[in-house]
């Protein structure tokens, strides 16, 4: 825990990763309350799979906008503005149903800014991170960018399920925009990570045999789109993921969806079965940042993809909650390094001046296959072919894993730490 604490004791550090972490949970919230309102609404399971796709799919516009921007101006009022739009367009959810004018294309809207703008945070605060962490550093504030995620996926959904239950799905919408407008504020109140930290990053991060190159174009996205071409460990790492996302976009449909037909349980259940899932990623990531891991990260990414996708298999056979939860529980476990491996060894390559640009391709090109697993539930279980579905999760996850295991550009590389194998 002497890492975590250490990075903890950077202010600026510390003001982005807790303000981003509160942020997070609030949108874990929404998720699951903008699904049940749509349910409770008369939503059919198409209707589902296309708003958990619309949630996301945008993110192919957006994402290619947010890197340019990110490269072009201070990060840190990028962030926070994006942070206000989306909790402006959050807080429009409760007011409309106080005022009896909330509608299912409304949800929709909402969804889609949401996906549009996502991109601007997601590969802005990466781009932060490189600018506020020193190189060994960088393992274990990647894992604590994950945790952030997990802590999220924990506690939102779990406390939503409750709150919906309690008091309705657009109370909890409302708490999501308050914890926009705190992660504002931290944003804002940080004194390092903008325009003048760029001259002083070095293309050295900490990877062995990297040495410092001149700065790059800074103008449009070529020389990014250039720059991830000539590197296969990151091209092979990008295609997993969004293998895996396409995973992701079937589990957000096929969940909720089990919950209702096989389980027969309430927002409750589908809130805690998501926070036990999160549960054992969080497990998974306290190991990942505190320990020196001394194996190739690309090889070692193959494997954790393939022994996910075997610990689902059970899930074909339709078992009960407990059953359910344990097998989410290991999954998310095993699962819970592949983020912060996979970006550690992006930080190690990626020159300073394209940081913004590179970080917003790769999530933009990860984000864009969730919706197509989102609409493929969708569409698969109008059917209830719940079965089908679950199989190709885990798919989703083996065929990787087998083909990273053999694939040499995985083999070496970027270690998790400059004196590592």
């Amino acid at each position: 825990m002497g890492r975590y604490l250490e990075l903890l004791r950077q202010r600026d550090f510390a003001l982005l990763w807790g303000g981003a972490t509160i942020s997070l949970i609030g949108d874990g919230m929404s998720f699951v309350a903008l699904i049940w309102l749509v349910i409770q609404r008369g939503g059919t399971p198409a209707d589902v799979g296309w708003l958990a796709a619309i949630y996301t799919a945008p993110v192919v516009v957006g994402g290619l906008a947010a890197g340019i921007v990110l490269d072009a101006f201070d990060p840190r009022r990028v962030l926070a503005a994006d942070n206000a739009i989306r909790g402006l367009a959050v807080a429009s959810v409760p007011v409309a149903s106080a005022l009896g004018i909330l509608t299912t294309p409304h949800l929709f809207v909402v969804a889609g800014i949401y996906g549009l703008l996502y991109m601007a945070s997601t590969a802005g605060i990466p781009s932060l991170i490189t600018r506020l962490v020193r190189g060994e550093d960088l393992t274990t504030a990647n894992a604590m960018e994950s945790l952030s995620f997990s802590v999220a996926g924990l506690a939102g959904p779990a406390v939503a399920g409750v709150l919906i239950a309690v008091v309705g799905a657009p109370f909890v919408l409302a708490i999501d925009a308050v914890t926009y407008l705190v992660f504002v504020v931290c944003l804002l109140a940080m004194r390092e990570g903008g325009r003048a930290a760029m001259k002083s990053a070095s293309h050295d991060v900490g990877a062995p045999g990297v040495t410092e190159s001149e700065p790059t174009s800074t103008r449009g996205l070529g020389p990014a789109i250039r720059f991830i071409l000539g590197a296969p460990a990151i091209v092979a790492i990008t295609l997993f993921y969004m293998s895996v996302n396409v995973a992701g976009g079937i589990v957000a449909v096929v969940v909720p969806l089990y919950v209702r037909d096989v389980l027969a349980g309430g927002s409750e259940i589908f809130g805690l079965l998501l926070s036990v899932a999160t549960a054992g990623e969080i497990i998974g990531l306290l190991v990942v940042g505190a320990v020196h891991w001394r194996w190739p990260l690309g090889r070692s990414i193959a494997w954790s993809l393939l022994v996910s996708g075997i610990v689902l298999v059970p899930w074909v056979f339709k078992p009960g909650v407990l059953v359910l939860g344990s097998i989410l529980f290991v999954w998310g476990a095993t699962s819970a390094s592949l983020t912060a491996w996979a970006q550690t060894i992006r930080m190690r390559l990626i020159p300073p001046d394209l940081r913004g640009r590179v970080f917003a391709l790769l999530r933009t090109s990860m984000q864009s296959t969730r919706p197509l697993g989102a609409v493929a539930a969708g569409l698969l279980l109008t059917g209830g072919d719940l079965t089908t579905a679950i199989v190709l999760v885990v798919l989703m996850f083996v065929v990787p894993g087998l083909i990273g295991i053999w694939l040499p550009a995985l083999g070496r590389g970027p270690t998790a730490e400059p004196n590592g194998a």
